[in-house]
């Protein structure tokens, strides 16, 4: 394949809020830009982000209304990019949301015969009623956004998810292949070797076992039933603490206020919002993290603590099953008592603790966001210089399948 430096198109309603989706898609972009090639950003309120991009990073922000405190979520729908469109400078289109920008993406992809690819990180329907009042918690309850994603996904040269479970979950759903499914990869920092890091004096945790959650406060990371389930934890291990990190959203005020209860207040420690430089020595100091929800399309954050040799003790479901290994990286648990059960056991027993964080930090080398960048711009070359034309040909979509399931055989990292 040649190389051609490409002009990427990525297409998002989130990019600098705190969640998976925009941790995702900046480690994405950042990773591309290093490899050289200009890297667009089309999403709304970049006008807002203080970071400074990379050279080859470039924002095209665009209008965009917050509907609801805590979510970080804008609505945008520019109508005047739906008619008034001059990418034409782009070698490839990538929707990483679906909805309102997304359709910029499609546009310009049909517009100037330019490929699209669609990441799909968690159904809409899921996270609706969180992020659009009212109508949000009507559609919720109704089949139109299983519909309507279908319809857009069918749209793309092919589909990319995070995890096999992911990929099993769409087509339990009725999607058409062809779907890939590939880490999102987390950046080569969370790699960096720590030492003495005055970490648990800097949030008085001195003489503390630690149980690390990272996560959004947001309903379906519930929270609140991991803080109520750890006093029995604490019953067990006096010195265990939960330690809590994350950015606000709709339970911020609930977290907060039950943290201060008695009960509660010398167990837990929420620290809400923190520098990347402490998470990461959060991680490393760490005995255990853990992620409780049902939704995920991976769970970046549970790499993140492997990447640091921190075992991971999760809920047994979509995308978190993919990376945590059973009774090898951590424990997968299939409700509350199972979860205490298996968090007790790794801080009791600090040989298999120990065991399972080598183990961990072993299988997180594939993850690397610079390793997963290369195979990008393998399907990126591949999709525009070749892959694209069955689709714009019309040939049978089983032949487009196949073709696309042979080339990923040959690229590290992907599966079909």
């Amino acid at each position: 394949m040649g190389s051609k430096r490409l002009n990427i198109g990525f297409f998002s309603c989130m990019y600098h809020q705190i969640n998976g989706l925009s941790h995702a898609l900046r480690s994405i972009s950042n990773a591309m830009a290093e490899r050289g090639h200009k890297v667009h950003i089309f999403c709304p309120g970049l006008h807002e982000y203080e970071s400074t991009p990379h050279k080859n990073i470039y924002f095209h922000s665009l209008p965009g209304l917050k509907l609801k405190n805590g979510t970080g979520f804008q609505l945008s729908v520019p109508i005047h990019r739906y008619f008034n469109n001059n990418y034409d400078f782009l070698d490839i289109c990538h929707n990483h949301t679906h909805y309102t920008v997304g359709a910029i993406g499609i546009i310009t992809a049909k517009k100037f015969g330019i490929p699209i690819i669609g990441t799909h990180s968690s159904p809409f329907h899921y996270y609706s009623a969180q992020y659009i009042p009212i109508i949000g918690s009507v559609l919720v309850h109704s089949k139109f956004l299983w519909q309507f994603e279908r319809w857009i996904l069918d749209i793309y040269d092919f589909v990319h998810v995070p995890t096999r479970s992911k990929k099993n979950l769409l087509l339990s759903y009725k999607f058409r292949e062809p779907i890939i499914y590939m880490s999102n990869g987390i950046p080569d920092f969370y790699y960096r070797e720590i030492k003495e890091n005055g970490i648990k004096e800097k949030y008085s945790l001195e003489n503390k076992r630690i149980l690390l959650y990272v996560s959004r406060l947001s309903p379906e990371k519930h929270t609140i039933k991991v803080i109520k389930c750890f006093k029995n934890i604490n019953k067990r291990i006096p010195d265990a603490q939960l330690v809590i990190v994350g950015s606000d959203g709709p339970l911020t005020s609930h977290v907060k206020n039950i943290v201060k209860k008695e009960k509660y207040k010398d167990k837990v420690s929420y620290l809400g919002t923190v520098p990347y430089e402490d998470i990461l020595k959060l991680y490393h100091a760490a005995d255990l993290s853990c992620l409780w929800s049902w939704v995920e399309a991976e769970g970046l954050v549970l790499l993140e603590a492997m990447a640091q040799g921190t075992p991971n003790v999760g809920a047994n479901a979509c995308g978190i099953e993919d990376v945590i290994l059973h009774g090898k990286t951590g424990y997968l648990a299939n409700n509350l008592k199972q979860f205490e059960k298996y968090v007790i056991e790794l801080l009791q027993n600090e040989d298999l603790r120990l065991r399972f964080g080598k183990n961990a930090k072993d299988r997180a080398l594939s993850y690397r966001i610079s390793e997963i960048a290369k195979t990008w711009e393998s399907l990126y070359r591949f999709t525009i210089e070749d892959f694209h034309k069955y689709k714009s040909n019309s040939i049978p979509r089983m032949k487009r399948v196949e073709l696309l399931k042979q080339f990923v055989k040959k690229i590290p990292n992907c599966n079909f």
